[in-house]
């Protein structure tokens, strides 16, 4: 029995999908300025090497839970639908936002931020499974690019959004101690609120889903497409990009704060020329000349350009320096994450959402490890976690350099 594919997706359909990934994303993206600034207010004048530490680790602790649970919410999502799965995470996270605004004590802020990866595993590789079961081709690639363009604009979103509401009430917007608790808590209560809207939106209007096999005749690869990737090539690519990211991010808060003297609101500035750099390269993917060039020939410049960017980062002590690199990292991450899901997609054949909850996992895996080695090097060195990172993206590229020769960046038709 052949699986079908529905010829394209409902307009309100997308949209609900595209908010529910925003989201999700600006609810992780407003702890990137404010971590360092909420632990200094709460665990009262700690060290830079326990703050650093305890950075990286709580980041690491929501992308370690999605690490976990994505799979399994992937795979549930091909066994009953997509629907109710996303409901689900989209609820359990507003929850677990909810508790880390309320929340005065470290275990606690571990069990919120656990939590909320443990959730946002339901949406993130839902929305891309329903994206993979609609045709393949470049309209496929297209709503990849849109989701990554949402979930671009909650990274965007929720620095910005956290580095205003933790600076209200303080004048110079540099001085932790400053800064009241509950400004300092506020950003997670606003970003609860957006997501219990976009669950009531998505209850209304997302249309009910239905397994589209029998679960045991579900298996990963079936029906495998035209141009698909080895998939351990392509889980290794995720990992080693979001790694990337992962650690990139935490160094680039601690050094903004520690080595360059940045308030909040620097730092969510320079967050926010990453994620408009990794926007404005989604236009890219959208023409027919880039879905002729080789994946061996996109993917290994690109992960040598990001490698490039973080190491200069070490060196970099110039504000326009700083930005100017983070954008070189935003673009050369903004073009290879929706290809590596799309080539997922060609690969998973017949379980898209086991093959998206492994790439998600795949990449929430190196998030969580480049968020917590970060802060542990930052503590050693305040360049070590760029040379680092550095030296694995450029391992990265060597991989990609063994792509087929065959497989393209995507078909055109």
């Amino acid at each position: 029995m052949s699986r079908s594919r529905p010829p394209g997706m409902r307009p309100s359909a997308a949209l609900m999908l595209m908010a529910s990934v925003f989201a999700v994303t600006t609810g992780y993206g407003v702890v990137l300025p404010v971590l360092p600034f909420l632990l200094e207010h709460q665990l009262a004048n700690p060290g830079a090497a326990t703050v650093s530490r305890h950075t990286g680790m709580l980041s690491g602790a929501y992308m370690l839970a999605l690490f976990v649970a994505a799979p399994l919410w992937g795979r549930l999502s091909d066994r009953i639908g997509r629907r109710l799965p996303l409901l689900l995470g989209l609820a359990g996270y507003v929850s677990a936002l909810m508790m880390f605004t309320l929340s005065r004590e470290l275990w606690l802020d571990y069990a919120a931020r656990g939590l909320a990866g443990i959730f946002a595993a339901a949406v993130l590789p839902v929305a891309l499974a329903y994206v993979g079961d609609t045709p393949p081709g470049a309209g496929r690639a297209r709503a990849f690019a849109w989701l990554n363009t949402a979930a671009l604009l909650g990274f965007l979103a929720g620095p910005l959004l956290g580095g205003w509401l933790a600076t209200i009430g303080d004048p110079a917007q540099t001085d932790a101690h400053a800064l009241r608790a509950t400004a300092l808590r506020a950003p997670f209560l606003v970003s609860a609120l957006l997501g219990a809207f976009v669950w009531s939106a998505s209850y209304l209007g997302l249309p009910k889903t239905r397994p589209h096999r029998s679960p045991r005749s579900v298996r990963e690869g079936e029906g495998r497409e035209a141009g698909a990737v080895p998939p351990m090539r392509l889980f290794a690519l995720s990992f080693l990009v979001t790694l990337g990211l992962g650690s990139f991010e935490v160094a680039l808060a601690l050094r903004g704060r520690q080595v360059l003297g940045l308030g909040p609101a620097d730092i969510a500035l320079l967050f926010a020329v990453c994620m408009l750099l990794m926007i404005a390269v989604q236009g890219l993917i959208f023409t027919r000349d880039f879905a002729a060039i080789p994946a061996r020939l996109t993917a290994p410049p690109t992960f040598a350009a990001m490698a490039l960017g973080v190491l200069f980062l070490a060196l970099a002590a110039k504000p326009v320096v700083v930005a100017i690199l983070v954008g070189v990292i935003g673009a050369a991450s903004g073009l290879l994450i929706p290809l590596i899901a799309y080539w997922v997609s060609l690969d998973a054949g017949a379980a898209q959402g086991v093959g998206q909850g492994k790439q998600i996992a795949s990449a929430s895996f190196g998030q969580a490890l480049g968020s917590g080695a970060a802060g542990i090097l930052a503590g050693v060195g305040a360049g070590l976690p760029f040379w680092v990172t550095g030296a694995l993206l450029l391992v990265g590229s060597a991989i990609a350099l063994t792509l087929a020769d065959g497989a393209r960046a995507y078909r055109a038709s």
